[in-house]
């Protein structure tokens, strides 16, 4: 069993959904704890809370991180907040789930479990990278006692992916940690499209967690009555499990902080490799082990 700390943006694309709900049905990691980043992350811990519920994992500790950007101003980020509310959110309408997100914060909760580790957990963000910046920022230590398996960046595109667009300083001082990274970014994840085949699928089964994603991904897809989702986060918790899915080479990737339309570009340069990036990835053997996950 991989012991692991999920930190995730959970709410706005249906991913991190799928991916808790994958990391735990797969039976092969160990999840120490959820962790909320990115916005109202307090609303993001609860429905973790949900998921969590419908899996029956009641004794898996959620913790709301840190809702602004490093640089962004605390009058800036409280309206942002006040203003963002993803449509996952309405899920948080019908469902009373039996425990609540505990009252420390993620950040602490982040350094204490991998401080008193052997070195066995992995951190997986999801999400941006604030709470992970914010924690080897405060306990540089961190980088001896763990490893990280990222879903962000991308190199095959001359534009910033999303999980390091929203906080490009915090991917900066992720990735200059020194800590071992394995990164599954656009470059594979764009590949791996459920069809509505696939998400009808998990649906049909009577179980209270394949009833909250198929509903999840219902709300999520709007107006579209046959949402299809991609599958960037779960790729990250599937490769930690087998790195064979890939095809994975060592690189130095720089982020950009300076050019304001490029800001958050994960740009691989000359140098010490400081990032496994994933550069291809088997999505048909993905896919199928991620369905089967969710329906047997």
């Amino acid at each position: 069993m991989q012991k692991i700390i999920l930190d995730t943006d959970i709410g706005d694309d249906i991913d991190d959904a799928l991916a808790l709900a994958f990391a735990i049905m797969s039976g092969k990691f160990e999840l120490l704890g959820v962790t909320t980043v990115f916005r109202n992350t307090e609303q993001r811990a609860e429905l973790a809370c949900c998921v969590l519920d419908a899996l029956g994992n009641t004794d898996i500790p959620v913790y709301a991180g840190i809702g602004k950007t490093l640089l962004q101003s605390i009058p800036e980020w409280k309206q942002v907040v006040a203003t963002h509310r993803p449509h996952q959110m309405d899920v948080l309408k019908r469902q009373e789930p039996s425990i609540e997100p505990r009252p420390e914060s993620a950040v602490d909760f982040i350094i204490e479990t991998v401080m008193a580790s052997d070195g066995d957990i992995t951190l997986v963000p999801i999400g941006p990278f604030t709470n992970i910046a914010a924690a080897f920022t405060l306990e540089p230590r961190l980088a001896q006692k763990t490893q990280i398996c990222m879903m962000g960046g991308a190199t095959d595109r001359v534009r910033a992916e999303w999980n390091a667009l929203c906080d490009p300083e915090a991917t900066r001082i992720v990735f200059g940690t020194g800590v071992p990274i394995t990164m599954v970014g656009l470059d594979v994840t764009t590949k791996c499209v459920m069809s509505y085949e696939q998400v009808s699928a998990i649906g049909a089964v009577d179980r209270p967690i394949n009833q909250i994603c198929y509903e999840l991904i219902h709300l999520w897809g709007g107006n579209n009555p046959e949402p299809q989702p991609t599958l960037h986060d779960p790729l990250a918790l599937a490769t930690l499990l087998d790195p064979s899915l890939c095809e994975i080479r060592d690189m130095r990737i720089e982020v950009e902080t300076r050019a304001d339309h490029l800001r958050g570009a994960t740009v691989p340069v000359a140098g010490e490799p400081n990032a496994s990036v994933c550069v291809s990835v088997d999505a048909t053997r993905f896919m199928d082990y991620f369905v089967e996950t969710l329906t047997t």
